[in-house]
């Protein structure tokens, strides 16, 4: 069974280039472009995540440290 990865990243192309690397060695990914986003993907996803990779610098919104925090206290 293949793992899955959310990254989160504000960079388009940053993520796209993760995204490819990380499916050709066959992990399922999926792509958040904010903290907010990233927060309401792994409390639908009910703990079918098997790793957070986050950018720190999330642009406008929330950061990664605080989105990775509101992702603990659940």
């Amino acid at each position: 069974m293949s793992k899955t990865i959310l990254i989160v990243e504000d960079d388009p192309v940053v993520a796209a280039l993760e995204t490819h690397l990380l499916r050709r060695e066959g992990y399922n990914v999926i792509n958040a472009r904010n903290g907010e986003l990233a927060i309401s993907i792994v409390r639908a996803a009910n703990n079918k995540i098997d790793l957070i990779l986050m950018d720190i610098d999330l642009g406008e919104g929330i950061d990664g440290t605080e989105t990775a925090r509101a992702i603990l206290s659940d």
